[in-house]
């Protein structure tokens, strides 16, 4: 094989790597034509290796070895690092092949077969180089960024200073937030025995997530894993934008997503807004639901903690016992205490109605035909005492171990 045209090639390896960035420079919407110093330092230096990689290569017939991609890949990062899209050092690299074809036709019009064939080995192999660094050092990049937000998410709800760990990952910080305690259910990919498999899938999912409400709620803060956490939205004081938000961002996931919210006011607010925004979660069930204090009075007071609970529990502990008065009872606080409605839904005499209430009575010593008696069945049978009698079993549970079979909760109002 006749070796002038790669030493005129070689020596023009200078003019290759002007045309490539030149070329680039044209191309690309960042640069309008101009051709700024850190191109003329960067992509030029390292066209004229990748020039000088191609000569080697087609002259000793052979593809190249790790070490003589170890700059691309170097190189790769550094791009990596300055956050330049991996669209853009595709393009880079595809002008300078672009550029090393154009010039090789220019001094020889008689070229080798093998030299097309080599030069696309020859991209190939340094873009995946320098594309694989790339994609390394942005997701270290964006997993020191997400546990910087975690951070700072950590410090506002701990009430603690965060606004210099904010600074120092450039993360802007708002007057006030809307405070969102998330719980996300398990996606089907998550539904795996390999634990590795589970936890790329819950990893996946939380990023996909994440993207979604950065589109949604521009500058929201999060801190979640695969099971929910908090999100801080920016300034969102009223509710109603969250809702909105809600069925995007399942639509957008595939998964089922409940939340619990509160608003902090001032930065020195969080800690409690976000102490509320659990609280009102832990007493929703409904996927795609937005509890908020407004719709919840009567549970959340009563979810405070107090000798009452246990009593309580008991109370809808044995209405659990009997379903067909469970279903009365509940249909009855439904149809808003309306004895012949609540037996047309049951598809029964307005008599039974009666007799299964009055057997609620005997049962719970709480008359659903009294004032009293329905305050305390409301408060049984609110999502408040049934989250706690929830908790209690499942202590219970891991107490007695692994072979104690749960029964399943059943939808109360």
């Amino acid at each position: 094989m006749s070796q002038a045209p790669w030493d005129r090639l070689e020596r023009r390896t200078q003019a290759v790597a002007e045309r490539a960035v030149h070329a680039y420079a044209a191309a690309s919407p960042h640069y309008g034509g101009v051709v700024p110093e850190h191109l003329e330092l960067n992509m030029a230096h390292t066209c004229r290796e990748i020039v000088r990689l191609y000569v080697r290569l087609v002259r000793e017939r052979r593809d190249p070895r790790e070490d003589e991609l170890r700059l691309f890949a170097e190189r790769g990062a550094d791009r990596g690092a300055e956050r330049l899209p991996v669209a853009e050092l595709l393009q880079a690299y595809f002008f300078i092949a672009e550029a090393i074809w154009a010039e090789l036709s220019d001094v020889s019009a008689d070229l080798p077969a093998e030299a097309a064939g080599t030069l696309f080995r020859c991209i190939h192999r340094v873009a995946h180089a320098g594309v694989q660094a790339h994609q390394e050092e942005t997701e270290a990049a964006h997993g020191e960024e997400r546990e910087a937000m975690r951070d700072v998410v950590r410090a506002l709800v701990a009430g603690e200073p965060a606004a210099e760990l904010a600074a120092r990952f450039e993360i802007r910080l708002a007057d006030a937030y809307g405070i969102l305690a998330l719980r996300l259910a398990a996606h089907p990919t998550e539904a795996v025995e390999d634990t590795v498999g589970r936890r790329l899938a819950g990893h996946r999912k939380v990023h996909r997530l994440i993207q979604h409400l950065r589109r949604e709620l521009p500058d929201a803060l999060a801190a979640l894993d695969p099971g929910g956490g908090l999100v801080l939205a920016p300034s969102t004081s009223d509710p109603a934008a969250i809702r909105a938000v809600l069925p995007k961002l399942q639509r957008a996931t595939g998964i089922a997503i409940t939340a619990g919210y509160a608003y902090a006011p001032t930065v020195a607010d969080i800690p409690t807004a976000a102490n509320q925004a659990r609280k009102l979660l832990e007493l929703t069930r409904e996927p795609g639901e937005v509890a908020v204090l407004e719709d919840r009075l009567f549970e959340y007071q009563i979810a405070h903690d107090s000798e009452a609970r246990p009593r309580l529990a008991s109370i809808a502990a044995r209405l659990r016992e009997e379903p067909e008065l469970l279903t009365t009872i509940t249909t009855y606080f439904a149809t808003d205490f309306h004895r012949r409605e609540t037996a047309r839904r049951l598809h029964v005499h307005p008599n039974t109605v009666d007799n299964r209430l009055s057997r609620i009575t005997t049962l719970t010593g709480a008359n659903p035909r009294t004032a009293q008696g329905l305050l305390v069945l409301a408060a049984a049978l609110s999502p408040a005492t049934a989250a706690t009698t929830h908790l209690q079993d499942t202590r219970q549970r891991n107490e007695s171990g692994p072979t104690a079979h749960p029964r399943p909760d059943p939808q109360l109002p």
